[in-house]
């Protein structure tokens, strides 16, 4: 019914797995199958499904020593790696369907893994396989005897291995500045929160209330909610409040800046010097966005 897809940050190295649900104790399976074959990561980043904010999923990493990162609500580009690969994931399956049975999608999963290991990257410029293994995995084109006594004898090893993934990481770097300087060109100063302060918030799920009605009537805003804490790389932890609290139970979630927007908006006209001036000129406006 669903897949679960584990990348590798670096050598782009990736592993789908087809599960039946989005529980905690099959997502631990998948995992502790991976980490049997790759060790265990000291830092694992996933988007806030419930098998990944459960009690269950958090005693886990925790007896691992994992540093587990949550990325922000609606905010896919924290994931960015796994999100861009899930596109083209879904493509290929569409196209192995294509005229056939697609209740066995899942057959075709390992086939697609496996070309997605042995393509080359653009961005570290070597297929994962070669960064990872040190030598290119064969698929099912090149399955000849004189290519498998050919890439068996020529496997990177040593200092030659260690340039390899020396240039690889050269040219991430590179890209990822390039891709900051693309991103930062639609980007304007950051405004400033405190703790405390009261925050709308986009709205990116349509919650049961507003089933069938027509989406472009409904608030694109919800609140006032309050920061609670202020997170790294541009992250806020905001609480429900009295107006937002629905029943006994407290709300609490993480949200990124661009999804965040003041509550009210205070402009205020500057004073003349002269105290008449002052108390009949002065107006302070509260604006409500």
């Amino acid at each position: 019914m669903y897949m679960l897809v584990i990348i590798d940050a670096f050598t782009k190295f990736i592993n789908i797995r087809a599960v039946r649900d989005t529980k905690s104790i099959t997502a631990i399976k998948v995992f502790k199958e991976h980490f049997s074959y790759f060790g265990v990561p000291s830092r694992l980043i996933t988007d806030r499904g419930t098998c990944f904010t459960s009690a269950k999923f958090k005693d886990f990493t925790d007896k691992l020593k994992i540093k587990h990162i949550l990325n922000a609500v609606a905010t896919p580009r924290a994931n960015g790696q796994v999100e861009r690969f899930n596109r083209t994931i879904s493509d290929a399956l569409s196209a192995k369907c294509h005229g056939g049975n697609d209740n066995i999608w899942d057959d075709y999963i390992g086939e697609i893994q496996l070309g997605i290991n042995t393509t080359s990257n653009k961005t570290t410029g070597k297929s994962p396989s070669e960064l990872l293994f040190g030598c290119r995995l064969m698929n099912a084109s090149e399955n000849l005897l004189a290519d498998v006594i050919s890439e068996t004898t020529e496997r990177i090893e040593g200092e030659a291995l260690d340039r390899l993934r020396s240039d690889a990481r050269e040219r991430i770097e590179k890209q990822q500045e390039y891709a900051k300087k693309q991103f930062d060109k639609r980007r304007t100063c950051q405004r400033q929160y405190n703790v405390g302060d009261l925050v709308r918030i986009e709205r990116t799920v349509i919650d049961k209330d507003h089933v069938g009605k027509s989406h472009k009537l409904i608030p694109k805003f919800q609140g006032p909610y309050r920061i609670l804490k202020i997170l790294p790389n541009d992250r806020f932890l905001v609480e429900d409040t009295p107006l937002t609290r629905r029943g006994n139970k407290r709300y609490e979630n993480v949200v990124a800046l661009d999804k965040i927007h003041p509550w009210m908006n205070f402009k205020g006209f500057t004073s003349d010097s002269t105290d008449s001036d002052q108390s009949e000129g002065s107006e302070i406006e509260l604006e409500k966005e």
